[in-house]
């Protein structure tokens, strides 16, 4: 389902009349702005089928909710989509070869050989919407969940759709790390140059001037008259002349810990900005996980005194930007926080406190992850200190 804002200024007729005169006079003022396709889709989920395995086949099939089988097993090697929601990318087996394409929930294939592959694996639906590559051009464009192209693939590079936009690459050029990466077909390289896009599920541009990087919040929108004065946010000028504002996660985050969670940080305030369970590490058993309470009565002290420690002048930690790791914390109990693919949701990043100790102890690392109430401690690992 597609829900496209429109914000519209109407025109607003003033008319002026002077008594000592006869004629009128009017003032039109016009102000129009028009956000077509700035998109929140909203995924009918009610229906999603899920990926089963079949251990005799060694393939990858279909059930719906009910457990009946949609598509029986006949997938194998790239396929990556646990959930299939619209229109998902798959490979098959056949007579010694692999055709891979795109397949709709109606049955329909589409971009035959096309595929866009992302960290060993096909690309998955994002918002309705899946990425392709055309082979012959290299370029980048977008199908939606029913199979047509939404975005043609005239970019570089583009974004998955988070909050009904995408960051796109155009008219850049293919720099190889090394010559023989290109002589020998690894194709190990970077883009240089080009035009910085933010666009729409139309193809709209928005921003023509979108320096984006991994640390912008996508899904923290605004859009304002002026720039932000925010601490941790960051304005860029749309074409419609007005400012789209994004959190920087990165400072968001430091502003928290510095000005809401360390003053006055208690065990009980620790507990309360916590997940409700706890994965440490622990020897000799290496990871183990704990409700937060069962945790907080023996490591909570330990934690607090690293946590303010890093405001001790000349301290020496860092804070890194990264994401659930899902073969730590399982799909089950972590769902929403996991795309179709069990990859790490971009509005969900998890931030770490990295504390170098010294006499050549490993780091300290205690980490939080973005939830949709705020930061809450997720995991810890300390090289300096024993947790129970």
């Amino acid at each position: 389902m597609q829900v496209t804002l429109f914000i519209i200024f109407d025109i607003i007729k003033v008319r002026y009349q002077n008594k000592k005169l006869t004629r009128m006079k009017k003032l039109i003022i016009s102000y129009i702005v028009l956000l077509t396709g700035l998109s929140i889709h909203a995924q009918d989920t009610t229906d999603t089928w899920f990926s089963f395995f079949d251990e005799e086949s060694q393939l990858i099939g279909y059930k719906n909710q009910q457990g009946e089988v949609k598509i029986e097993p006949k997938f194998m090697g790239l396929t990556m989509a646990k959930e299939f929601n619209g229109i998902i990318a798959v490979m098959e087996e056949k007579e010694g070869k692999y055709p891979s394409y795109y397949l709709t929930k109606s049955g329909r294939k589409v971009g035959v050989d096309s595929m866009n592959v992302v960290s060993n694996g096909f690309d998955c639906e994002n918002e309705g919407f899946i990425r392709f590559r055309d082979q012959k051009t290299y370029k980048t464009g977008m199908f939606d969940s029913d199979g047509n192209i939404a975005i043609p693939p005239v970019y570089n590079e583009i974004s998955r759709v988070h909050n009904g936009v995408i960051w796109a690459l155009k008219g850049a050029k293919k720099e190889y790390w090394q010559e023989y990466h290109k002589e020998s077909g690894c194709n190990h390289y970077q883009w240089v140059g080009g035009q910085h896009l933010l666009i729409n599920t139309k193809n709209e541009i928005l921003i023509d001037d979108f320096k984006y990087d991994r640390e912008l919040d996508l899904y923290s929108l605004e859009i304002q008259n002026e720039p932000t004065s925010s601490p941790y946010k960051v304005s860029f000028k749309s074409v419609y002349n007005k400012y789209y504002t994004f959190v920087d996660v990165k400072k968001e985050f430091t502003y928290w810990f510095e000005n809401q969670l360390l003053p006055k940080l208690s065990v009980e305030k620790l507990r309360e900005f916590s997940m409700d369970s706890i994965t440490y590490s622990k020897e000799p058993e290496g990871l183990v996980t704990k409700s937060k309470d069962d945790f907080s009565q023996h490591n909570y002290n330990i934690i607090i005194e690293k946590l303010l420690s890093t405001q001790i002048k000349g301290a020496d930690f860092f804070i890194s930007m990264s994401e659930l790791n899902p073969f730590i914390f399982k799909r089950e109990n972590y769902r929403s926080y996991f795309n179709t693919c069990d990859e790490a949701k971009k509005q969900y990043p998890l931030m770490k406190i990295i504390i170098n100790n010294d006499f050549d102890l490993p780091q300290d690392h205690i980490e939080f992850l973005k939830t949709d109430y705020g930061y809450r401690c997720i995991s810890v690992t300390l090289g300096s200190a024993i947790l129970e």
